[in-house]
């Protein structure tokens, strides 16, 4: 564990020569991610970075990944509006559980891998805009090369719920991006408007980039990636695997250019408005979505 982060509750869990920190009270945030000695992850340790969520790295998305127009939607003919929380843009992001406190309630060691379970659950009348109550849980099980993540969420209310669900890692090779090769198998991106920033517009248009291993060179990258053709995207040595049900990926390039966000979301940004891979959750049902990290 960093010092920096030693007022925090760090949670470590470790499996031969890999090892992974998280902070179960700040939405399960990773701030550590080890694999046979290579730190796979550019993450956020200092305490007013994590505080204020400096890029979102390794942040945890839900009951939305990625962004809502304006912060309003409609759902079963009523109209909702999320705090917006993306100032510049005017937009909600990111969804409401990475400040969350999450309780441990299961670790499980054995010869194969290490395991731990977290939970929490979003009260009806906890955010603004989103008036619906789930459970969310995350499990970590981390093998000597690899960490797979499931996220599940119940809804444990009355009434149906829009979900979707996605994951913010920065991934790292100790070198700038333009010299890495980078494999993103996605024919299409998404089409953003030109006013509200960032925001789908319905149209898909070809990946320029290429589905091939390339050189990301001065390539910038704020692109929502879909009709994916296999469900791994390959940064240098570090894999991001993903099952079927996360049928998009965002790709961000910070300007220093140190790492790349490769970000599975189980639906397109603005899903509440667009329903591009949106989720209605009755009541009693649950979903999950695995993803991860493996090195090759």
């Amino acid at each position: 564990m960093a010092t920096d982060t030693a007022s925090f509750d760090t949670f470590n869990l470790s499996y031969k020569n890999s090892s992974l920190s998280l902070i179960p009270s700040l939405g399960c945030n990773i701030i550590s991610l080890i694999f046979d000695c290579q730190s796979i992850l550019d993450t956020n340790t200092d305490p007013k970075l994590l505080l204020g969520d400096f890029l979102c790295k390794s942040d945890f998305l839900a009951p939305f990944p990625n962004r809502i127009s304006g912060g309003k939607y409609e759902f079963k003919g009523k109209t909702h509006q999320l705090k917006k929380n993306e100032i510049a843009r005017g937009h909600a992001i990111h969804g409401l559980i990475i400040k969350k406190e999450f309780k441990k309630i299961k670790e499980v060691l054995s010869e194969l891998s290490s395991k731990v379970i977290f939970l929490t659950k979003i009260k009806p009348d906890e955010f603004q805009g989103y008036p619906f109550h789930l459970q969310i849980e995350i499990s970590f099980e981390l093998f000597e090369k690899k960490l797979v993540i499931n996220v599940i969420a119940i809804n444990i209310g009355e009434n149906d719920a829009p979900y979707g669900v996605g994951w913010h890692p920065y991934l790292k090779v100790g070198k700038k991006v333009d010299y890495c090769q980078f494999t993103i198998p996605a024919k299409s991106i998404l089409e953003v408007d030109t006013i509200k920033e960032l925001i789908p517009t319905g149209n898909m248009l070809a990946n320029d980039f290429g589905v091939n291993k390339k050189e990301i060179n001065e390539t910038t990258f704020d692109t929502c990636f879909t009709d994916l053709g296999s469900n791994s995207v390959l940064f240098e040595n570090i894999e991001l695997f993903m099952d079927k049900s996360m049928k998009f990926v965002q790709v961000y390039t910070p300007d220093n250019r140190e790492s790349i966000a490769v970000e599975p979301m189980s639906c397109a940004p603005d899903a509440f408005n667009n329903q591009m891979g949106i989720i209605t959750l009755k009541p009693g049902s649950r979903v999950g979505h695995e993803f991860g990290i493996r090195i090759v």
